[in-house]
């Protein structure tokens, strides 16, 4: 599809606030300036500005004129992933695999936006999970050589929430749990809230040393 004049300049101005060529503060040509520089109708560049304003990316001030915005993004209170060396293996943080992810997610939103229920998503969801999710995890597992049934599985917002309300269901304040001894930290935040015992078990390159746990049974 050819685009139209004021789009095409309307994507220039965007290309140059975005890489910094136009930096914030910068003001932008008066209207008839810069439809005459660019051989436009004024109502033409009052729409060009008009959709640079909408993108968030200007501002228009009553006599002063427009003004490139500030567009950088404060720094998030997240945790950055940092990259890492080709030959380095990453044990700072348990994400999930990066690549492709982006890709598969954007087509996820485009397939949902498009044929998804979007109504039933700003609504206050099952505590296990929709039942017809449930049904696609269940399939999903039977391929791991279990089999499931859907009433028998619970969806949940990650691993963290899975162990807290795996905690909660089944111990209580006081109980002992036998663990790896390099155990997941999100455990041992979770046993340390919970009150519950740890015992660390030694490990060989397979598991849990047999010999150890077996004393450390007889011995709780």
């Amino acid at each position: 599809m050819v685009k139209t004049r004021y789009k095409t300049i309307v994507d220039s101005f965007a290309r140059a606030i975005r890489s910094g060529g136009l930096p914030a503060g910068h003001r932008l040509p008066t209207h008839r300036r810069l439809a005459a520089d660019e051989h436009l109708s004024l109502a033409t560049a009052t729409r060009v500005y008009a959709e640079l304003e909408a993108m968030g990316l200007v501002s228009g001030e009553t006599g002063r004129g427009t003004f490139v915005r500030e567009t950088a993004l404060p720094a998030g209170h997240g945790v950055d992933q940092q990259a890492v060396a080709a030959d380095v293996c990453d044990l700072n943080f348990n994400y999930p695999t990066l690549a492709g992810q982006g890709d598969a997610l954007r087509e996820a939103l485009r397939t949902l936006s498009a044929v998804g229920d979007i109504e039933s998503h700003l609504r206050y969801q099952p505590h296990a999970g929709r039942f017809s999710e449930r049904e696609i995890m269940a399939e999903y597992l039977s391929g791991a050589g279990l089999s499931p049934r859907a009433e028998d599985v619970l969806l949940v917002n990650g691993a963290q929430h899975g162990l807290a309300v795996t905690v909660m269901g089944l111990l209580r304040p006081g109980d002992v749990v036998a663990v790896d001894a390099l155990t997941y930290s999100g455990f041992k935040a979770l046993a340390e809230m919970y009150r519950l015992e740890l015992i660390a078990i030694p490990c060989r390159q397979d598991g849990p040393r047999p010999g150890c746990f077996c004393h450390a049974l007889c011995a709780a």
